[in-house]
C-alpha cells in the first residue's frame, strides 16, 4: 500500500501546520518500518492539529487496510471523497481517485458486513467466544474447504504468511503458531481457497472496528484449523538438533551472554552456566541483573531467535537513556555470527542463507526450577523457555503458568 509522502501547508495557522507535518513525517517513518499501530497514532495526531489534509486521511486508511481494519479504512476513504467534493482539503493533489480505487478493492467484505454484521456480532455475544470460533472454523473447513486437508493446510499457510507481513502482534503470532516458517513463506494464492479467503475476511470485517477482538477471533479460528493442517503434514516436521556446545555462551568482546537459542520454534540451547547473572529480588525470586534482547534472524526457510542478556548498566544506558542503542545492537548481532563460526556451531545459521534481522527489547528474566520466564515492561509480551519448552503467546497465561509452578 503506497502512501502519499507530501504535506501541503496553509498559511492560516503556520504553527499548527508545522506540528501536523512533523506528526505526518513520523507516521510515514513508522509505516515504512512496518509499525502500523504507531503510524495510525501519528497520522491521527496530525489530523487533530491540522485536519484539512485529505492525503493524511488517505494515508491513515492505507495503514488500516494493511491491518485489514476495513470499516475504519472505509470511513477514512469516505472522508477523503467528501472533503474534496466540498473543497475542504488544502492539498494540491487529489486523493479521492485512490480512495475510490481502494474502496472497490474491499467492497466484497464491506457488503458482507453490511448484510451480516449485526447477526454475526450477536452470535458472538449469545454463543460465547469458544463456541463462536469453533462454529466458524467448522464452516470454513467443512463448507468452503470441503474437508480437504491439503486445501486447509494451504489456506492456513496463506493466512499465516499474510499475518507475518502485517507486523506487530500479527507477526508474533505467525512466527510462534507452530507452523514451520518454510511452510508458509513462499505460499501462493490458490483458486481452491479463494472462497474460504473471502468468507473469512468477511467474518473478520464484522469486528474490524475492534482490532484486538478481531485478532483474537482470527487466531482462535486459525488455531483450530492448524490442528487439522498439521494432520495433513504429520511426519514431515523437521527437528533441529540441539547445539553441541559445552559451557556458557559468553561473547567476551561484546560483553554479553547468549541465554537461549530457538530455531523455528524449537529450543536448541539453554545457557545453564549463568547463576552469577541473577540476583535474589525482594520477593525471593531469581531475577536477571539486567535485561534481555531477542535478536531475530530470518530468511525464507527459517526463523532464529537468540536471546541475549545485557547487564544492568548496559541496559540502563541503552534502553533508558537511549545512548548508542542501535549501534550496540548491530555490534552484538555481528558478534553472534562470529561466535558461531569461531566455535564451529554449524546448525544455527546456514552458510548460504541471507538473513534479515530485527530486535525485540527489553525483557525482564526470571528463573525457577530450570524454567525461564521473560516479560516486557508493559507486560504485553512474554516467553517461557526451558530445555524442552518454548511458549510465546498470551502473557497472562504464561505468567500464571510460570508463577504457579511449585
Amino acid at each position: 500500500m503506497s502512501l502519499f509522502s507530501f504535506f501541503s501547508r496553509i498559511k492560516t495557522d503556520p504553527k499548527a501546520e508545522a506540528q501536523g507535518e512533523q506528526y505526518f513525517r513520523q507516521a510515514l517513518q513508522y509505516h515504512q518500518y512496518g509499525n502500523q499501530d504507531d503510524a495510525i497514532l501519528f497520522f491521527t495526531k496530525s489530523l487533530e492539529v491540522s485536519p484539512n489534509h485529505s492525503s493524511v486521511y488517505l494515508n491513515r486508511a492505507g495503514c488500516f487496510m494493511i491491518q485489514e481494519r476495513y470499516l475504519e479504512a472505509y470511513d477514512d476513504y469516505r472522508k477523503v471523497i467528501d472533503m474534496e467534493k466540498e473543497r475542504q482539503s488544502v492539498d494540491g493533489v487529489r486523493a479521492s481517485p485512490m480512495a475510490l480505487q481502494n474502496i472497490e478493492r474491499i467492497k466484497l467484505f464491506l457488503s458482507f458486513e453490511k448484510q451480516n454484521g449485526d447477526k454475526i456480532r450477536g452470535q458472538l455475544a449469545n454463543d460465547g467466544f469458544e463456541h463462536f470460533t469453533t462454529r466458524w472454523a467448522e464452516v470454513l473447513s467443512n463448507t468452503h474447504l470441503k474437508n480437504d486437508l491439503n486445501a486447509i493446510k494451504h489456506f492456513v499457510n496463506e493466512e499465516i504468511k499474510e499475518l507475518e507481513e502485517m507486523g506487530g502482534v500479527h507477526q508474533e503470532y505467525a512466527l510462534n503458531c507452530g507452523i514451520d516458517h518454510s511452510e508458509f513463506v513462499n505460499v501462493t494464492e490458490s483458486g481452491t481457497t479463494q472462497q474460504a479467503f473471502v468468507f473469512f475476511k468477511g467474518i473478520l470485517c464484522c469486528f474490524s472496528r475492534d482490532p484486538q477482538k478481531m485478532f483474537e477471533i482470527r487466531t482462535a479460528i486459525l488455531n483450530k484449523l492448524i490442528s487439522l493442517s498439521i494432520t495433513s503434514n504429520s511426519g514431515n516436521n523437521i527437528s533441529n538438533q540441539k547445539i553441541d556446545y559445552d559451557g556458557g555462551m559468553r561473547l567476551i568482546e561484546a560483553e554479553v551472554d547468549i541465554m537461549f537459542i530457538v530455531k523455528n520454534g524449537e529450543v536448541m540451547y539453554v545457557n545453564n552456566e549463568t547463576p552469577h547473572l541473577y540476583e535474589i529480588d525482594k520477593d525471593g525470586d531469581m531475577k536477571l541483573d539486567g535485561r534481555v534482547v531477542n535478536f531475530i534472524f530470518k530468511d525464507s526457510n527459517e526463523v532464529i531467535e537468540i536471546f541475549v542478556a545485557f547487564d544492568d548498566q548496559d541496559s540502563y544506558s541503552m534502553f533508558t537513556m537511549n545512548m548508542g542503542r542501535d549501534e550496540r545492537l548491530n555490534y552484538v548481532a555481528q558478534a553472534i555470527f562470529q561466535f558461531m563460526g569461531q566455535n564451529n556451531i554449524t546448525n544455527v545459521f546456514s552458510a548460504t542463507a541471507t538473513y534479515s534481522s530485527q530486535y525485540h527489547y527489553t525483557f525482564k528474566l526470571y528463573k525457577k526450577n530450570n524454567k525461564h520466564f521473560m516479560i516486557n515492561n508493559n507486560q504485553s509480551q512474554a516467553y517461557l523457555i526451558s530445555e524442552n519448552i518454548y511458549k510465546n503467546n498470551n502473557a497472562d497465561d504464561i505468567k500464571s503458568e510460570f508463577w504457579g509452578m511449585a
